[in-house]
């Protein structure tokens, strides 16, 4: 059996969309689940909504917004780590803490570099 058999398909589907920098469709297939949801995982997964938006806003040049974004994602992410609901949820509070900081640094309209771009991990639960 794959890692991902035992997770919902909506999750399994949102986090391909995000790996493959799809923000936008991860978004509102993460979204159509999360507004059905009424497990305690239901702000873990308001957080990888957020987290894909401000990416989303990344890639438009909006670095307020994504910031904005980011910055409220981790504070619920941090309450789930290291693991919950099949995600690695530790690494993408490391990953999106290192984009956070790389804003603070990075130039008007430069692109985040590929090493930096957080990733969506499933493990099975």
């Amino acid at each position: 059996m794959s890692s991902s058999e035992s997770l919902p398909p909506a999750l399994v589907q949102a986090a391909a969309e995000f790996n493959a920098g799809l923000y936008f469709a991860c978004h509102e297939t993460l979204e159509a689940f999360w507004l059905a949801d009424v497990s305690p995982e239901r702000d873990l997964y308001k957080a990888v909504i957020q987290v894909a938006a401000g990416l989303y806003h990344l890639g438009n040049g909006n670095v307020k917004g994504c910031r904005k974004l980011l910055t409220r994602a981790t504070g619920y992410l941090e309450r789930f780590t290291p693991q919950a609901a099949g995600i690695d949820v530790a690494g993408l509070v490391a990953k999106t803490r290192t984009v956070l900081a790389w804003l603070e640094t990075a130039s008007p309209g430069e692109a985040l570099p590929p090493s930096l771009v957080p990733h969506l991990t499933l493990a099975a639960v």
